[in-house]
């Protein structure tokens, strides 16, 4: 099993599009409690995404990486920087597709970013996970997150 991580480049745009949409998918739970039509979620969804991967090269404050095993896409993790005096970094998101969970390549798209962070300067990461995803809290914990605040949400009816 060949494993590759690499800054994404312009022929990864349907990849990173696809396996947005496959994280939207997988928070679906989220987002089911606030829009009735998860169709349009996923549209507006693709859209943004879209917008985003033109935008990457302009700005040096955002990196995506992309993971390929085997040559096939198998996940991404996306982050920025913001605060250029507090020197602060945030890791904005990360997925992996079912056959790559479990590989180490969570972990090595996490050492990847984190030498981007290192390189521009950056001496804290941010991460927010769902409350419900246990899997990935802990994952995050296992390369020395900590958690340090707790979001809360309510749904407003309309």
């Amino acid at each position: 099993m060949g494993i590759e991580i690499r800054k994404i480049q312009k022929e990864d745009k349907q990849a990173f599009v696809e396996l947005s949409l496959a994280l939207t998918k997988f928070n679906r739970r989220q987002h089911d409690k606030h829009y009735a039509d998860f169709h349009n979620v996923l549209q507006i969804r693709k859209k943004r995404v879209e917008q985003r991967f033109e935008k990457l090269d302009a700005g040096s404050s955002i990196v995506v990486y992309m993971a390929f095993m085997d040559r096939q896409p198998a996940g991404y993790i996306r982050a920025f920087t913001y605060d250029n005096q507090l020197h602060c970094g945030c890791l904005d998101e990360l997925y992996l597709t079912e056959e790559a969970r479990g590989k180490n390549i969570g972990k090595k798209l996490i050492n990847a970013m984190e030498q981007w962070m290192k390189d521009k300067g950056v001496v804290r990461l941010i991460v927010s996970v769902y409350s419900w995803n246990d899997q990935a809290r802990k994952f995050y914990e296992e390369e020395g997150f900590c958690e340090y605040a707790v979001s809360f949400e309510k749904a407003i009816k309309q």
